[in-house]
Parts: C-alpha cells; structure tokens; sequence
C-alpha cells in the first residue's frame, strides 16, 4: 500500500495547481492529465473540449504561466451571434442594427423599461430587469435553455457577475442605429497557447511542476475511517488530508461511509452534458471568427468555434477546424454518428460551411460533467456536502469539487487555495 500525507484526486487545472503549491501527488482516471482543459489531436487537428480561452488579469495566474513556460498569442475577440438569418456581433445587446426594424425598436424600448421596482427571484427576471424583454426573448432566454437544458425560471442568477454584459442606454441605442461596439463584456482581448497542444499546453507545463502524476488511477471506494482509496486498478494508497476535484456526485458515491442527508443532497446537484462535435476542414480561413452563439432551437449546436483562429499551429498548414457544441440531457444522449450528420448539415444551413467543403477529419468528444447548474437548490446542498467533506479530512477543489461556473483561471486559483489551506494545517497541526 502506498502512503502519502496528502494526495490529489483529479488531474485538471486545479488539481495540478493543487499540486504544484504544495508538492502533492496527483491521482487521474484518465491516460492523460488536463480535465475539461484538455486537448484532444487526430490526424494533425487538435481539438480543445469546447471553448476555452485565458481572460484573466490575475498577476498570480499570469506568473505562473509564464515561469512553467506556457507562450501565449493575445487576440482581439471576433465573436457572433447568429439570430435571425444574421450574424450580429457579441454582445448581442448593443449590435442589433442589422436585424429587422420592429425587433429593434421592441429591444430598445423594453430595455428603457425594463422592471426595476423588485429584486429579481429567479434567472429569467434577472433577464428581464437587466436587459429587458425583448433582449431576453430574443437571445438570452432561448441561448439559456438550449445551453443549460435548464428553464431560467428554475435557476438562480448569483452566478452572473461578469458572465453577462450590463451595457448602458447609450450603448444600446448607438448599437439599435448603426454601431458596431465589440469591446464590451470580459474578454474584448484574451490569450491562448501558441504550441499545437492547443489549450492543453497549458495542463502539459504545469505538469512539469506539479508532483508525482500517476494516470489511469480511478478511484472506485474511499475508506474514510482508514483514510484509504482504493483505486479501480487493484492498487490501495492511504492518506492523511485528500484534495478532490472530482465532481461532487461521483465522490459520495465512492464513499460508503456518507450518510443518507449527503447522498439525498448529492442527488440534487445538476450539470448540463455536451457533446462536441469537430470537424477539420481541407480548406484554408474558412471563417475569420473566434466563435459565434446559436440562440435558434431548430439549430443543433448552442456555440461554434473555429481553433485555426486561435492557434495556427493546431490544424496542418492550408487547413481550417471548427467545433460544434451541443448540450444534451444526460438521460437521452445522442447517437455520435447522427450528430455528426446533423451538425454537418445545420453548419450548412447557417453557411458556416460550404456543402462542397472537404472534411479532413471528424471526432466527437462526450462531456458528461460540463457547466454546474446554478439552480434553487444547489447552494444548500453544496454546504451540506463541503461541511461534511471537512469533518472527514476532504478539501473540495476546482469546478467539479466547488460545485461552481469557474474559469479555466479561477480553477487554477482555487488549486492554489487548496494547497495554502493544505499548508496551514499541517502548520496547525
């Protein structure tokens, strides 16, 4: 039995920060390390697990990327939004002069009167009083939906912060005339890895700091009065302190000794699931865009990327990407291969690819745990479970293990806390 005074469970952003402030070996399921960060190559096209980008101004982020050694290319944001048969650009808000007269003149006069005589009790309100009706019915509520397979009236909305552009009144009515204002929102510039390992450049340098990273190591029981885990490839490590950063519902499962009041608030975490579906193209600068959103319903995809945009060294030379995101519920996942066609076709419909345009490669790639679901019932049930978590020597870390909407930068931060709280026990101790 191998024996540690802290191991890691999860190999992703946080996990490998986790590791990298406070030495500690790292345990992963999977052949590789990276999570939802990751990269995926085939046939010379890498592929990341939908968007991710760095937009973070955080100094302690950036100094870590730059002493692992990890180039980044800075871009100014080429984004869309496809609503009407038009592309208009994000944010939506403040670009609605290529749409139809009446929809512009029923956005901006239900923004001029949005509601603000009560605090909003769910996500949809919150729509409404920061944007008004016909911004959320437009876009925000149907993207919503489609995105999260979720009614906004059954989310909350504390998740928002800078997630969703607040314009002014002024920029509203410029964009409703003639303005095309691109530099609103949180990402008006951003960076990403110049190496062909895509956004997974990122989890390949950090593990050149982290401590021991032993793959294929999947947890399948975690002894908490012995402190042992017992992996699904017959080896047992115990350990003093455990940092997860597996998603909160698969560790209860794993651990025998929960009680019932965990497992029942366990059960009513929820996260969308998605499929992405990636395409390389035998055809050079098939789009200049970053990515563009799909409000419509009767469109596949919520979002398409373009990853030759972002890095020119992950597609071969002359050849352009896209990748197709699509939420699904978990209970009813789609057949790859029917996606794949059905994707093909809507990418036509909507012209982002010629019908006549060489498919170089194809891969889909399943995400069962994506964006955590902000609904009624999540904040208590996580504080129910972290209590726990800490009454039985578990640190909680990461998106999965805070059970939150984090940024490939946040998750990295909340690694880094895991270990400094890691550290003032033992200093406690």
């Amino acid at each position: 039995m191998l024996e540690n005074s802290t191991i890691i469970l999860g190999g992703g952003l946080a996990g490998l920060a986790a590791s990298v402030y406070s030495e500690a070996p790292i345990f992963e399921a999977e052949d590789h390390i990276g999570g939802v960060a990751a990269s995926d190559t085939v046939d010379g096209f890498t592929f990341d697990r939908g968007i991710h980008i760095l937009q973070t101004q955080n100094t302690s982020v950036i100094n870590l990327l730059n002493d692992i050694g990890v180039d980044m290319l800075t871009h100014d944001r080429h984004a869309y939004i496809y609503s009407h048969e038009t592309y208009t650009a994000y944010p939506f808000q403040v670009n609605t002069a290529g749409l139809p007269i009446g929809l512009r003149i029923k956005c901006l006069w239900d923004f001029i009167n949005r509601g603000r005589e009560q605090d909003p009790a769910n996500y949809e309100e919150w729509m409404y009083r920061t944007i008004g009706k016909g911004f959320s019915e437009t876009f925000l509520i149907p993207y919503s939906e489609k995105f999260w397979m979720v009614n906004p009236k059954e989310m909350t909305f504390e998740w928002t912060g800078n997630r969703v552009p607040k314009p002014n009144l002024l920029q509203v009515f410029r964009g409703a005339l003639w303005s095309k204002q691109t530099k609103i929102g949180t990402n008006p510039t951003f960076r990403y890895p110049v190496a062909a390992a895509g956004y997974g450049a990122i989890a390949e340098a950090m593990q050149t700091k982290a401590g021991t990273i032993n793959l294929q190591y999947r947890a399948e029981r975690i002894d908490l009065r012995n402190k042992v885990v017992h992996f699904t490839n017959g080896e047992q490590v115990k350990y003093d302190t455990l940092i997860s950063t597996i998603p909160l519902p698969e560790l209860i499962r794993i651990c025998p000794e929960a009680p019932d009041s965990i497992r029942a608030a366990a059960s009513h975490l929820r996260t969308n699931s998605i499929k992405v579906v990636n395409l390389g193209i035998d055809r050079p600068n098939i789009s200049p865009n970053h990515w563009v959103h799909f409000p419509e319903k009767d469109i596949s995809f919520f979002r398409l990327s373009y990853p030759h945009n972002f890095s020119e060294n992950v597609t071969p030379p002359g050849m352009s990407s896209i990748s197709a995101e699509v939420s699904y519920s978990r209970s009813n996942p789609p057949d790859n291969e029917q996606l794949l066609q059905k994707v093909i076709k809507d990418l036509i419909k909507v012209k982002a690819l010629e019908a006549d345009a060489p498919v170089a490669t194809t891969m889909v790639k399943d995400i069962p745990y994506a964006y955590c679901i902000y609904d009624k019932q999540r904040k208590s049930s996580i504080k129910v479970i972290h209590d726990w978590l800490s009454s039985v020597n578990v640190i909680p870390s990461g998106r999965y293990g805070l059970w939150t909407y984090f940024w490939s930068d946040e998750a990295i931060l909340s690694g880094k806390r895991s270990a400094e709280k890691l550290l003032e026990t033992r200093k406690a101790a």
